[in-house]
């Protein structure tokens, strides 16, 4: 797919929607995002996304993209403060996410507006700080990694830190763990097992379909740089720790939920973004086998793993 495609054929969404002149469209975790652009600003894909790059012409969230001759931050508190160089504000139409770089100032340089249901928003770009002659991908990161744990949060599912395995016999696998806790170690062991496929080695999607749990890849990969545009059925999760030898030890449920929900991302202003990845890894606890792993970073731990599933 080429990223830049012109699409001056896009019907405006509202009154006040902006002039197409070119879009690209992307879905992680069947869950798709397309943006639109106004006259002026191309728009690409970052190479790191052309896996998951789609061709829908309408997307379960519509963005739309402008240039900004001026942003200023609102005169209210944030509602969240990331403790680096983002912050969101609650609106009365919704969400704002704002973007500031300590080496460009105090002046926001982009500015991110959503509903309350996450299906349409809005990003502006302060003008001044890009090169209009260069296509650009509106939702760089963390925007894009945000935009998918906020849609997440309205019940379709939740992001965790883990790397996602499909074993030779089609049977998923997901590694749980915090940083450093070895997901990328065990991606690479999996990575050289043959007939092994890695989703992901550090962040996956879980939704369900159909009453399964379903792991998806996304393109927020960690050290081994492994990211795939596919999912898979999970039967089982480990919890990632490492160790002297290789041991499987089963969880209770009420432990095992407790451990999913603090390596899972979460909207920490919203009450009900909460609850909801609250009840979302309750329920995974008590319908998918959860062991702690404890793990030698070498392939006996992938041999161990077979053995015991």
């Amino acid at each position: 797919m080429n990223a830049i495609a012109s699409n001056p054929t896009v019907a405006p969404r509202g009154e006040d929607a902006v002039p197409a002149t070119s879009r690209i469209a992307m879905s992680v975790g069947e869950v798709s995002f397309g943006i639109t652009s106004e006259v002026g600003l191309r728009l690409a894909l970052e190479p790191g996304l052309t896996e998951f790059a789609s061709t829908n012409t309408f997307c379960d969230v519509e963005i739309d993209a402008l240039w900004a001759d001026h942003l200023d931050l609102p005169s209210a508190a944030p509602c969240f403060q990331s403790g680096g160089f983002w912050s969101a504000y609650e609106q009365p139409q919704g969400l704002s996410f704002y973007f500031q770089s300590a080496h460009l100032g105090s002046v926001p340089y982009k500015k991110a507006e959503f509903n309350a249901s996450f299906t349409h928003g809005r990003v502006s770009l302060l003008k001044r700080y890009f090169d209009p002659e260069l296509p650009l991908y509106p939702l760089e990161y963390p925007l894009d990694e945000l935009l998918m744990i906020h849609r997440l949060s309205m019940g379709a599912g939740v992001e965790i830190h883990a790397c996602g395995v499909v074993a030779p016999d089609g049977a998923g696998r997901l590694f749980v763990g915090h940083s450093g806790a070895g997901k990328s170690t065990m991606s690479r062991l999996w990575l050289a097992h043959p007939g092994a496929r890695v989703l992901s080695d550090d962040r996956i999607i879980l939704r369900r379909h159909n009453g399964q749990l379903r792991m998806y890849g996304t393109p927020w990969h960690g050290d081994a740089g492994l990211a795939a545009q596919a999912f898979a059925p999970v039967d089982r999760i480990f919890l990632l720790e490492h160790g002297p030898s290789n041991q499987i030890l089963p969880l209770e449920s009420s432990r095992a939920a407790a451990e999913l929900f603090t390596r899972t991302f979460v909207p920490h202003h919203s009450a009900a973004g909460l609850d909801h990845a609250l009840q979302f890894t309750e329920k995974t606890a008590l319908t998918v086998p959860i062991s702690l792993f404890r793990f030698v970073p070498n392939p006996t731990a992938v041999e161990a793993i077979l053995r015991a599933t």
